[in-house]
């Protein structure tokens, strides 16, 4: 077996999604039934379908926040054609490369970062019958996602900040792009694209010392590194969050993925902008840190989910209404029927 292989075993940032959360869902079968309630987390965040767990449109919040910290956005129609997209796209100032994502995407899937129009037109062919959403591509070199939520004292609390280190490779002058790429366990699942994505270079010996960026997409799935990020945890950091949130409606708990140009913006109070917002579907992604116990994700999951569960039933004591488990049985119906993103 190779290397890579055995790493992607014992190593469980690699694990399939629905294999490590295994002990999650008996956990949630547990607080459902003290719940009383199945789809419990649905009273929270009532500006998102489901709290947020799927099914959201992420332009619906992004354009409650000040146009100031969110990129240039161009909410794209189903079956629009090329040359009116072009139009609004030139007409709110955004040029390429930039940025093309599901609205109602999830983990990350189907974001892609677009250079010219030909690749924009190839995209929009691949997603027919899809709302999209078009953002200006933000070069800012540090990206995170943080975890925020109002406790049961309408306190705001920060509760995981994660780091993404995108992907890069580096030569050593003996070794070929494709080599390099077949050892390295972030990369090895996605080789049959990257032979394409990096054709030309694909049989060359990468310089030593030369560093090549694999990919600019902050996803797990794509290569990034996720690290724990909480020694960045700030005063500053919580109160501009805090300041974000009072923005959206009916917004309790969630996780705001941004970019960032230093570590001293949140104190200066520029250089940030919002990529999106995601609701009670939201990971501490600080876990996945490759220096993170197995033991230790899995506790801060726990509590994660514990937050949500005692946020729900404070609302449910108010008697607010949950949506109902037909419901989202039929929701999660139609993601399941959704063309799947490439």
């Amino acid at each position: 077996m190779r290397r890579t292989t055995w790493t992607r075993l014992l190593h469980y940032e690699f694990w399939p999604f629905w294999f490590f959360y295994i002990p999650a869902y008996f956990y949630y079968f547990i607080l459902a039934i003290k719940s009383r309630r199945w789809i419990y987390f649905s009273v929270l965040n009532r500006c998102m379908n489901f709290g947020g767990a799927f099914l959201s449109s992420k332009s619906a919040y992004l354009q409650q926040l000040p146009q100031q910290w969110i990129p240039k956005t161009v909410l794209v129609n189903p079956d629009e054609g090329l040359s009116n997209l072009e139009r609004k796209i030139e007409n709110d100032g955004i040029t390429y490369p930039l940025i093309v994502k599901p609205d109602m995407g999830e983990r990350g899937k189907g974001v892609e970062i677009i250079h010219q129009p030909s690749e924009l037109n190839t995209y929009l062919l691949h997603h027919p019958q899809q709302s999209l959403l078009i953002q200006e591509y933000i070069d800012y070199p540090i990206e995170l996602g943080i975890l925020f939520y109002w406790d049961l004292h309408g306190k705001p609390q920060i509760s995981s900040i994660g780091e993404k280190s995108f992907c890069s490779v580096i030569g050593n002058g003996k070794d070929s792009l494709k080599t390099i790429i077949k050892k390295n366990p972030r990369l090895v699942s996605r080789v049959p694209f990257l032979k394409e994505k990096f054709k030309t270079e694909w049989e060359k010996v990468l310089p030593k010392g030369k560093t090549l960026l694999i990919e600019p997409i902050g996803n797990h799935n794509r290569g990034t590194t996720f690290l724990d990020g909480r020694k960045y945890y700030s005063k500053e950091l919580l109160q501009w969050i805090a300041n974000c949130a009072t923005h959206i409606p009916h917004f309790d708990y969630g996780r705001f993925d941004l970019k960032i140009q230093h570590w001293d913006a949140f104190k200066m109070n520029k250089g940030i902008k919002i990529m999106e917002i995601n609701g009670v579907n939201s990971e501490p992604i600080h876990i996945y840190d490759p220096n993170y116990s197995l033991w230790k994700a899995y506790r801060d999951i726990f509590h994660q989910m514990r937050v949500i569960f005692e946020l729900s039933q404070k609302k449910i004591n108010e008697k607010e209404q949950t949506q109902s488990l037909l419901e989202f049985i039929r929701g999660s119906q139609l993601v399941l029927n959704r063309k799947p993103y490439s």
